[in-house]
């Protein structure tokens, strides 16, 4: 019987604990492509300033989530706005190993 009683609380605790990693804020970064810089070149930066990246043209640009890498995707345009269209995507339990620092 007390087994029955510990089967019922597991499940219980498992649930808020899930709804919580769910609503877990995250940092979302879209990356178009990279450069290095020495300070006097950011210095003189400004209106107009051209960066080249280290990404070509038909290249995917690259999704983190909280530093980690989780997908690759393709710009495409939505009406008047820059969007990205996911290629490629790591598995649903890669993702929360890479979110959770789980092994």
């Amino acid at each position: 019987m007390s087994d029955t009683k510990k089967e019922n609380k597991n499940p219980k605790k498992v649930v808020p604990q899930f709804q919580k990693l769910m609503e877990m804020p995250v940092t979302a970064r879209l990356v178009l492509g990279e450069c290095r810089m020495d300070i006097e070149e950011i210095l003189k930066l400004g209106q107009g300033s051209m960066l080249e990246l280290n990404t070509m043209v038909n290249e995917d640009f690259k999704l983190y989530i909280n530093d980690a890498e989780i997908a690759k995707a393709k710009s495409v345009m939505v009406g008047e706005k820059l969007g990205a269209q996911i290629k490629e995507i790591s598995s649903t339990e890669d993702r929360l190993k890479d979110l959770t620092d789980l092994e």
